[in-house]
């Protein structure tokens, strides 16, 4: 009886053995999901895409545009526009290392599922050096950055920025496949109110230094208040016409 309990218990912690290495198994490493999203946007030699953007925004009104966007592996990005239009630098080209070059201390934790798809979960620091938003250094406020990589396809289909508990900003995107390769069909960016009222600005995308204003007064201004609302405004960018490798020449960028 004794024999019989011991081998009981031997077997029950061989299975709990089993099982926890599975499980732990299911979960990849930071380095892994890294590798994975780089090595699938990798396979994009170059591509041009037309874009239709749409603002909606306090303080700031642009008529829907249509645009040309050329990129080419591994940095190079050209617009084409007819007059003026607003671009968001975030969303544009659809390389991974612009959200994780901008992190440190990344690690997963955990999974969830978006649009019936299984994702993990990643979260970091923002690095105070990678923010186009000029902040004084000795005063720069706790933000992490939340991105949710989708298993199967590897791309980011879902990132958010948090200062000081309050979510800033909000990036959602779909995905198309275009001969093998993933790229986005359409991209939504929400800029928050709450954890912007206490900040100055130009215009969401740049401006004369001597423009700005604090986000709070432009708010209140366009009859919003702050403290309510959750988002400033969006900015939707849908995508279509790819092609894809089709060997850009280096030229189209000089110009």
């Amino acid at each position: 009886m004794i024999k019989k309990t011991i081998r009981d218990s031997i077997y029950s912690i061989f299975i709990l053995i089993i099982i926890s290495g599975c499980l732990f198994a299911e979960t990849p490493t930071v380095e892994a999901i890294q590798d994975s999203l780089t090595t699938r946007f990798n396979r994009i030699e170059d591509y041009t895409v037309n874009i239709k953007i749409s603002v909606k925004m306090t303080g700031l009104r642009m008529p829907r545009k249509k645009i040309k966007l050329y990129y080419k592996a591994p940095d190079k990005v050209k617009i084409k526009s007819r007059g003026f239009a607003i671009v968001p630098k975030t969303g544009l080209g659809g390389s991974p290392e612009k959200f994780l070059n901008k992190l440190e201390s990344i690690h997963v934790v955990g999974n969830d599922v978006l649009k019936d798809r299984k994702h993990w979960l990643l979260t970091g620091s923002v690095i105070p050096d990678s923010m186009d938003i000029p902040f004084d250094k000795d005063d720069f406020p706790d933000i992490q950055m939340n991105l949710w990589v989708d298993a199967e396809s590897w791309v980011i289909t879902k990132a958010e920025t948090i200062i000081d508990s309050q979510r800033v900003f909000l990036l959602i995107s779909e995905y198309t496949e275009v001969d093998g390769i993933f790229l986005p069909s359409k991209t939504t960016l929400s800029l928050g109110f709450k954890g912007l009222k206490n900040w100055s600005m130009r215009e969401p995308f740049g401006g004369p230094m001597s423009d700005r204003k604090d986000f709070e007064k432009v708010a209140k201004e366009s009859g919003i208040d702050p403290d309510k609302k959750e988002f400033a405004g969006t900015v939707v960018m849908e995508f279509s016409k790819y092609k894809v490798n089709q060997g850009l020449d280096d030229d189209i960028f000089k110009k």
